[in-house]
């Protein structure tokens, strides 16, 4: 109703009274009607609502760093994207004060009743009644969160207009604070732009922009304070550096330029300085450069030469200090292994005991490294590809004389620096543009070279993008015979509300520089996309490598890109087309055709049932297009068809029950696209892009339900590092959805939770109903194809516990208390498997659906590279810009698949792609449990170096254990010993020492040269000689040998003849064996060491000139280290021969085989012993 003041009161049904502003004098105005609130109720009351205690934790210390005690939300909300979403969004920080915000209906009011102000006052809406429409229809969305605009709207839009809802006035407080920023209104030949007095009057309400940079001195310094302003306000920017002279080009004066790269730096740490509107510690850039441009090699390799220093600190550094502090207890407390290794480590130097945060706002990335808030891209012109094609040479050319050709190499020799580089540290990313100009909507006015931060908006510079995306799975519901289908409606209606709103930024937002006020207001860019398509298919049960998912994301990307067209041709018919159109529609137009063309192949693809048949389809498509089709650098209408068709590995044989639920939405699109192609009016250039939807994925609620963008899930399980520090775990809930979706029971879905993200995952499915989570326990459906978790589940029970012992051994292993206490199987049930692939009862066929951009734990599948980039080329006919996505590599991924993939989406028609081969950079936003991971935790790489320590001694052990000869020098000491047997067998026994005087050598003679005896004994030493020389000690041979018993045997002699010369502690033997054992245990002492006596112990033993009584060593003076003992104690006695008989004649006496005298003679003819009688022969007398 209309009051005294002439000003108009917008009343809602929840007793709240929106001020409107007087309306300026405009026709026309757009119509509303309901889709997500109904009459009856207003879009809060369709929802209960609760009070929380948010906390965020650190992910290292478990300390607190963000708390809002008592917010009100919505209580369908999960806690991941109350907590995210409140850190960031919600403004104020101290309770009680004005601009406190306790309630998400104040951010809501704060979005959706700005809105309604604005498109009031500027003529959006026919009447009163469509504004209140409007107004709950955006209530609606947010609530139910189907929808979110960019994070510069949540962080500025509202504050001024607030005290017109009843919120406390700010104006006053808020007049002349904030940032300088421009606003400009008006048409083609009387455009204004003016200063704002107050940022909150007219706030920045895009998400990026895009700038140029002069090549001048002051330009430089200029665009330092147009990029602080920017980040401030909480956008990113984007900029080509191509535009400044090279470092090899001279300067005016003499010398030469710095080159772009320094000054680069430059900006690079303003950005990291300024915190993204007041919230996030870290602003977001693009910087670009030309493959053309002189400085290009040093510019492919500067953030990959930064990340290799991030790589010696964080995986070297950090896992070395923290190896000392377990070395430090190991060496206390450790198994024998453990503490070598801690010796190990400890005897290692160390610089500083000091680890350093991996964190991106902490000292090294956030204050050392350098270029570490840009994302780097290579641009590669149309030339480049055709030189490629051709295995031919590029050029780099002077910036100041393009004529000037600086230097000449191979086409592939570029690309092959760039892929390496990507190998090593995930840049630079790589833009196509000529792919990215055949798109072009206003190539008469320019061509583009830059794009934001996450390179889905490309768009001429000075100008802004104003992002909002939905959630995908939002649109999923039933037919009536409850088949899952997108509702084609609902989506055109949910894209009009979102241009609506994009379309007011532009209208009523303020902008950085004049430049960009000027250039967004005329090409009034917006940017709709979506979240959480990978999700959505996991849903359905499709996988997103398949042609079936690419088909299916294609018509969503499809059908809300031509629903955005559509509002944005009704705009313009009611409010006018953007300022440049006149201009430009020969360009829109075709570019709009060719959108429809590349849609009549999608909607008959399906159809075909021949693939030979579909050149000749796409070249009827092209001539039926009805008019002219774009081309930019060499490239047409028909290469961007065939692109979008090579997206496709088999597309005549997809199956048509799983693309069913598109079905309705390749439909609507085909209309819609049929007449934005021929509208005689556009509000906009530019209508969509498929934005990454980084924080702005919390309040759609994909944390927890779904993915990001267009990307598949990283990972099942993963746990994300947040900005400004914090981590959140996080499970795709609609994996679970996605099972539903292939027929299996309920139980074992909720099974599945429990195997993939354990106990978290369980209470997660259930809500947090912790009794539903008690009851999943008890049900056990698995029988005997349990899988691990669900195994160690039963390995903690005894299986007599009440359901109230679960319920209390339930709340001990989740109490984050415990975690350092829990045991194996515990920690397996509260953590899961991480992936899917070990549960026994899910079918192996079933397996892709749920294949995710990276494995996880000890998972092994994941989607291949080829399957990212086709996905990109699916889409890319469907977007006015490009896609922010992430084609993820395996750590094993090499060099040559990173330069095959560059080509790839170059072939696919793919305008930018973006590499990150797992391991590539020393932190990373996704933290998940890989093998590539654990190579850098401490824990995993003490227990790497233990294992490998044992395994060493083990090995050690193992060869130390092999015979291995100790051969003795060529000149060595040795004793030479001669002995007899008796009477009858003479030899000699010579040793040979090593350094320390133990045996190494035996070697003898005995009796004739040549006879057996004789033969035998040498063979024998040669045994003995092997023996010591293989390591068997010298004891174990005595002791191996002494009381060996055979002939010759008894009385033996070992010196010379004479009695003074004879050793007297030998004087028998049982065998020549038995000898050789005795006179090596003389020579060579157990009180000695087992080292060779002193030889002139022996008086027979003399050197000439010297006195036999004088002691000479035959050992070096260095070896004798300790006392030599020449007194050896007395060997054990053979029991003693008898003495012969007095009177008989022993010369001719033989070893008596009974008693083994010499006694044993000839008699007569026979042989007698005289000694114990034995008798050989005779007749018996």
């Amino acid at each position: 109703m209309t009051i005294d003041n002439s000003q108009t009161i917008l009343k809602l049904r929840t007793g709240q009274e929106i001020i409107l502003p007087q309306r300026k004098d405009l026709l026309g105005g757009l119509k509303f009607t309901r889709r997500f609130s109904h009459n009856e109720v207003h879009p809060y009351d369709e929802v209960d609502w609760t009070r929380r205690d948010v906390r965020i934790m650190d992910w290292k210390t478990g300390k607190t760093i963000y708390e809002r005690l008592g917010l009100e939300a919505p209580a369908h909300w999960d806690d991941n994207a109350v907590k995210i979403t409140a850190d960031k969004y919600l403004f104020g920080s101290e309770p009680g004060s004005l601009e406190y915000e306790d309630s998400f209906r104040n951010i809501y009011d704060r979005i959706s009743n700005t809105y309604t102000v604005w498109g009031w006052e500027e003529g959006y809406f026919a009447t009163l009644e469509d504004a209140e429409i409007f107004n709950e229809e955006i209530k609606a969305m947010l609530v139910q969160q189907i929808w979110a605009p960019n994070s510069p709207v949540w962080f500025n839009i509202g504050h001024w207009e607030q005290w017109r809802w009843g919120r406390p006035d700010l104006r006053e407080s808020y007049t002349g604070h904030g940032n300088k920023a421009y606003h400009t209104k008006g048409t083609k030949n009387n455009l204004k732009t003016f200063t704002v007095q107050s940022t909150y009057e007219y706030p920045q309400c895009s998400a990026c922009f895009l700038t140029e940079v002069g090549d001048s001195m002051e330009d430089i310094l200029d665009h330092l304070t147009t990029e602080g302003r920017i980040f401030a306000s909480g956008s990113g920017v984007g900029i080509n550096l191509s535009t400044l002279r090279s470092s090899r080009e001279p300067i005016s004066g003499k010398g030469r330029s710095s080159g772009p790269i320094s000054f680069d730096r430059g900006w690079d740490r303003m950005a990291g300085a300024i915190k993204s509107g007041g919230k996030t510690r870290r602003a977001a850039r693009m910087v670009l450069m030309f493959s053309d441009h002189p400085d290009i090699f040093e510019f492919i390799s500067t953030k990959n030469r930064q990340e290799d220093i991030a790589k010696v600190i964080l995986r070297e550094h950090n896992v070395h200090v923290e190896l000392k502090q377990i070395a430090e207890t190991k060496l206390v407390a450790g198994t024998p292994a453990e503490k070598a290794a801690a010796r190990l480590i400890l005897s290692l130097p160390l610089a500083t005991r000091n680890s350093f945060d991996p964190h991106m706002d902490a000292l090294l990335y956030g204050e050392t490294l350098s270029h570490q808030n840009a994302n780097h891209s290579v641009s590669l012109k149309g030339d480049f590809w055709q030189a490629l094609a051709n295995n031919g040479n590029t050029y780099t050319r002077w910036v100041t004389n393009p004529a000037h050709i600086e230097q000449t190499f191979r086409a592939q020799e570029l690309l092959e620096a760039m892929a390496k580089s990507i190998w090593d540290n995930g840049e630079p990313g790589v833009h196509n543009n000529d792919v990215i100009n055949l798109w072009n909507p206003v190539k008469s006015i320019g061509s583009i070279t830059t794009s934001n931060p996450c390179s889905e908006y490309v768009f001429l510079n000075n100008t802004s993008c104003n992002l909002s995306s939905f959630n995908a799975y939002r649109f999923l519901t039933k037919d009536e015979d409850g088949k899952p289908v997108f509702d084609a409606d609902a989506l055109t209606h949910a894209a009009r509300l979102a241009m609506v709103c994009a379309d007011l930024n532009v209208e009523r937002g303020g902008f950085p520089i004049e430049e960009i006020a000027e250039g967004t207001y005329k090409y009034r860019t917006t940017g709709i996309g979506f979240a959480n398509v990978g999700g959505s298919l996991m849903a359905l049960g499709v996988p997103y490598d398949s042609d079936e998912g690419r088909w299916i994301a294609s018509q969503l990307c499809s059908a809300l890109t031509a629903a955005c067209w559509t509002a944005s041709a009704e705009m313009g018919a009611e409010l006018g087309s953007y300022v440049e159109y006149p201009a430009s529609k020969k360009d829109l137009l075709a570019v709009l055709r060719l959108h429809n063309a590349a849609q009549k192949l999608a909607t008959a693809l399906p159809a075909q049932k021949d693939s030979k048949t579909l050149d000749d389809l796409i070249e009827n498509i092209i001539a039926n297009a009805g008019g002219v089709l774009p081309e930019a650098q060499g490239l047409t209408a028909s290469y961007a068809l065939h692109a979008y068709l090579k997206s496709f590995k088999a597309p005549t044989l997809m199956n048509k029950e799983r693309i069913a639920p598109a079905a309705k939405l390749a439909e609507a699109a085909s209309g819609m696209w049929a007449k934005v192609a021929k509208a005689t009016a556009h509000r906009n250039a530019f209508v969509s892009v498929m934005a990454p939807t980084g924080t702005i994925s919390a309040p759609l609620g994909c944390y927890d339900e779904g993915t990001t963008s267009i990307e598949p899930d990283y990972t099942l399980v993963k746990w994300k590092q947040l900005a400004g520090g914090g981590s959140l775990k996080m499970f795709n809930r609609l994996a679970l959805e996605g099972l539903r979706s292939l027929g299996y029971a309920e139980d074992f879905v909720n099974e599945a939770a429990l195997e993939v993200a354990g106990l978290d995952g369980l209470i997660s499915a259930f809500q947090g109903n912790m009794d539903a989570v008690v009851n999943q326990l008890i049900v056990d459906p698995c029988n005997d194809q349990a899988g691990p978790v669900r195994l160690a589940w039963r390995r903690l029970l005894s299986g007599t516990e009440s359901r109230s012992e679960i319920q209390e051994k339930v709340a001990y292993i989740s109490n984050p208390a415990n975690m350092s206490v829990l045991t194996a199987d515990e920690l397996t049930v509260i953590n899961g498997s991480a992936h899917i692939e070990s549960i026994p009862w899910l079918d192996k066929k079933d397996l892709p659906v749920f294949d995710c951009a990276a494995t996880n734990g000890n998972g092994i599948r994941a989607i291949s590279p080829a399957g990212h980039v086709l996905m990109l080329g699916a889409l890319q006919p469907f977007i006015s810009g490009a896609c922010s996505k992430t084609v993820n590599m395996p750590v094993s991924a090499t060099v040559q698949e990173v330069y095959d993939s560059l080509i790839m989406s170059h072939d696919l028609g793919v305008k930018c792609i973006a590499i990150f081969r797992a391991g590539s950079k020393a932190n990373a936003v996704y933290v998940v449990d890989t093998p590539e991971t654990r190579m850098f935790k401490a824990n995993h790489v003490w227990e790497q170096l233990v294992n490998a320590g044992t395994e060493a001694i083990d090995e050690i052990i193992a060869e130390a254990s092999k015979p291995r000869q100790r051969k003795l020098p060529g000149r060595r000491l040795g004793q030479t010993v001669k002995f007899s047997v008796g009477g009858q067998l003479t030899g000699y026994l010579t040793v040979g020492v090593y350094a320390d005087g133990t045996c190494g050598e035996v070697f003898g003679r005995l009796g004739q040269v040549g006879s057996f005896a004789s033969g035998m004994f040498e063979a024998y030493c040669k045994l003995l000689s092997t023996a010591l020389q293989f390591g068997v000690p010298l004891k174990e041979v005595v002791k191996g040998f002494r009381n060996y018993s055979f002939e010759p045997s008894g009385f033996c002699r070992v010196g010379d003849d004479t009695e003074a010369d004879t050793c007297t502690e030998i004087r028998s033997c049982a065998s020549v064996v038995d000898l050789i054992a005795k006179i090596l245990a003389w020579l060579f002492p157990e009180s000695n060491g087992y080292r060779l006596r002193d030889v002139f112990s022996i008086p027979s033993v003399s050197l000439p000139g010297q006195a036999p009584d004088t002691t000479v060593s035959v050992l070096p003076p260095r070896i004798i280290t300790a006392p030599v003992h020449l007194e050896t104690p007395a060997l054990p006695e053979v029991p003693a021969a008898g003495k012969a008989p007095e009177g008989t004649m022993l010369n001719g006496a033989s070893l008596c085989p009974q008693c083994h005298s010499l006694a044993y003679v000839q008699d007569g003819k026979c042989k007698s012993c005289r000694s114990c009688g034995y008798k050989d022969g005779g007749c018996g007398e």
